[in-house]
């Protein structure tokens, strides 16, 4: 199994973020993650491949990936330009994750219509992998009329790797990309339901869904005692549940599809979190590996406020004492 992480997030934060990456890549990590949304204080990343290009510039070897970028506030030639660029300054580290997006305070910001971003995000992908891999792209589509080529191409093909829950965006993601990446919010039973919809797509697509790698981003907050990790559990990722997705944000499964009380931890850990000391984060993983088939796992360890000399520790508890169990 592979392993990736989100650091540390905010533009006010790069350095912390900055810092470990660096650590991360010297641990053994096999990639660094970083998400996209907009106005948010003290979290997440207006501009993530902006933001990895830097950590591009410190580090050799990890994969440096988007968990995701939200694909309708970019021009298609701009993002595929940027990706593009990231993958030639990283020597083919970049994997291009994407999504449509969900909170309407962002589309207001951009000035970009909810109603029709799926239809735009697909045309936009369509567009995206013609201009890394085609000489000159002849394009006229609903949203887009695109003419010409773009410079620098990738280093390599871009790894496409899509989000999303809905049947139309799993779809998308089997018939544009090359995996779905489920985000960090959904239990243990949607996941296994959205992978059958995905898998039966790949197959629609004439894809063997034995091929196609598996990836899974988890929250995961891992420390020297399970009392320790439920403390900070309770302190800084019920922000994200409580404050963030349970305070309008009008989040695809929390408060929609999925009714578990955002201020109840333990009702929101089971089959979802992967919270504890080491040997209970050993189980926990161990449980989406075998149900899930999780052959990259993506650990969420930032939430608001949580120290940047916690997630320095919990950098070293994983590879020191997980990491063994899985390679």
């Amino acid at each position: 199994m592979k392993f990736g992480f989100i650091p540390t997030e905010g533009g006010a934060f790069f350095q912390e973020a900055l810092a470990e990456a660096v650590l991360g890549e010297e641990l053994g990590f096999d990639s660094v993650w970083l998400e996209e949304h907009h106005g948010i204080r003290d979290h997440y990343w207006p501009s993530p491949l902006l933001a990895l290009a830097g950590i591009a510039t410190r580090t050799s070897r990890v994969l440096l990936g988007t968990d995701i970028v939200v694909l309708p506030f970019y021009h298609p030639v701009r993002a595929a330009e940027d990706a593009a660029l990231l993958d030639v300054m990283s020597n083919g580290r970049a994997i291009f994750g994407a999504a449509i997006g969900y909170r309407p305070p962002e589309f207001e910001l951009y000035g970009v219509s909810l109603d029709d971003r799926g239809a735009r995000y697909a045309e936009m992908l369509t567009i995206i992998k013609a201009l890394w891999t085609q000489e000159s792209v002849d394009f006229a589509g609903r949203f887009y009329a695109i003419k010409g080529t773009i410079e620098p191409k990738p280093a390599r093909p871009i790894p496409i790797w899509l989000g999303g829950w809905g049947e139309l965006s799993l779809k998308r993601a089997a018939q544009l990309g090359d995996a779905w990446v489920p985000g960090p919010t959904a239990s243990l039973e949607k996941l296994l339901a959205a992978q059958s919809q995905y898998r039966a797509a790949l197959v629609a697509a004439g894809k063997d869904p034995a091929s196609v790698p598996t990836p899974l981003t988890r929250e995961v907050v891992i420390a020297e005692t399970r009392e320790q990790a439920w403390d900070l559990a309770e302190k800084y990722v019920m922000v994200n549940y409580r404050d963030e997705y349970g305070g309008g944000w009008k989040h695809p499964l929390i408060g929609s599809q999925d009714q578990t009380p955002v201020n109840q931890l333990a009702a929101l850990t089971r089959d979802r979190f992967i919270i504890g000391d080491p040997d209970d984060c050993v189980r926990a993983i161990r449980r989406f590996s075998e149900a899930f088939g999780v052959d990259h796992l993506i650990c969420r360890l930032y939430f608001p406020g949580m120290p940047h000399e916690h997630i320095m520790r919990e950098l070293g508890l994983l590879a020191r004492e997980v990491f063994p169990a899985f390679r």
